[in-house]
């Protein structure tokens, strides 16, 4: 793959001799003389990298790069600053800006050229990574929002030609479940995706405080019995405790963590919930006593990679242990993952709370 890399630089004689450089080192090279006509020329060749110096007349390159952000298309593209090494206040500036390097002016080749490359093979191995996950938004988007869909849309042409009410009820029935089965895996889908976008609205302060005991999770379970048999199935032990974080976040990471317990768990095997305080730390445990799985696996858990990979009988979207990731880092809350393969897999989450406020919420 051949590179397009733009150098944006006042000076025509240093542009010149960077062109030389990177074509002789097989880059396809684009110049502008300042930020105005580099924004004017990654609309039309849509570079790979960026160089650009800093003090340029008309608009100077943290104005070129603010611009840049600006613009979907353009954010990511990697930037790198050249700068005197007198310019320490440059360097702080550019990099709060989003500035991905550096190289101070005058530079040697090969350190700039190895800068480019190392820039270049990040950007690459993010690209992978963007493309895997689309593959496995499609993929998974075909199979988790169609398969819920099939039976609302067969039934209910089926109902049109029945005259027995008990089948009519019978059928309605199979068309509800399925719809709330639908419902669930595109809210899944709408909370990662406000993760991703809002951060923010996810993140507890120092006001945020839910009360936790035996009673709150057992009809916080209740939420279950839609798609699940939860009677005699979940054993819960809960100490009571006052935990630091939003109810909603709380009830988001317990929602995943125990459907996917119950996910992966045989019927007529029990899945164990349990609550208590070690130390400064209050600790909820929910282990189930399913397959378990690889080490790899667990080291693995990103957006739309699910568990068991595609195996048959395992339903959902595979975002439901992200979502928990994601929002326990946001809190600063620890989250692990114990699992003996072929025989369970316990998640832990571990807050941090004071002796008093646990004695308070007693």
């Amino acid at each position: 793959m051949k590179y397009k890399i733009l150098v944006v630089e006042d000076d025509p004689t240093l542009r010149d001799n960077i062109s030389q450089i990177l074509e002789n080192e097989g880059f396809t090279v684009e110049t502008a003389e300042n930020g105005k006509v580099g924004i004017e020329k990654i609309q039309t060749n849509n570079p790979d990298l960026i160089l650009s110096d800093i003090m340029m007349p008309e608009m100077n390159g943290f104005e070129f790069l603010e611009e840049m952000i600006k613009d979907y298309k353009t954010a990511t593209i990697p930037v790198i600053f050249l700068t005197a090494k007198t310019e320490f206040e440059n360097l702080r500036k550019g990099m709060s800006l989003g500035a991905d390097d550096y190289i101070f002016k005058p530079f040697n080749i090969d350190d700039l050229i190895n800068a480019i490359q190392i820039r270049l093979k990040k950007k690459e191995a993010s690209n992978k990574i963007f493309e895997q996950t689309k593959h496995q938004i499609l993929s998974k988007l075909h199979h988790d929002l169609r398969t819920p869909m099939m039976p609302i849309i067969g039934y209910s042409d089926a109902i049109d030609d029945m005259d027995d009410l008990n089948q009519v009820k019978n059928l309605v029935k199979v068309i509800k479940k399925s719809g709330e089965k639908l419902q669930d895996r595109i809210e899944k889908f709408l909370t990662f995706n406000q993760l991703v976008l809002n951060e923010e609205n996810f993140q507890s302060n120092k006001d945020s405080k839910t009360p936790i005991d035996k009673n709150y999770i057992q009809q916080f379970l209740s939420s279950f019995e839609r798609f699940f048999i939860v009677k005699n199935r979940i054993i819960c032990e809960v100490e009571s405790a006052e935990l630091p974080i939003k109810e909603k976040n709380l009830k988001l990471m317990l929602k995943e963590l125990i459907e996917n317990a119950l996910n992966f768990s045989p019927q007529e095997k029990e899945v164990y919930l349990k609550g208590y305080t070690s130390n400064s730390d209050y600790i909820i445990d929910i282990i189930d006593q399913g397959k378990g799985f690889r080490e790899e696996e667990i080291r693995n858990i990103s957006s739309f990679k699910k568990f068991g990979g595609n195996q048959i009988g395992n339903p959902g979207l595979g975002l439901g242990l992200a979502i928990v990731k994601r929002i326990s880092e946001l809190n600063n809350i620890k989250f692990d993952i114990k699992t003996t393969e072929g025989k369970q897999t316990a998640c832990r989450l571990i807050f941090s709370i004071t002796k008093q406020g646990n004695q308070n919420a007693a």
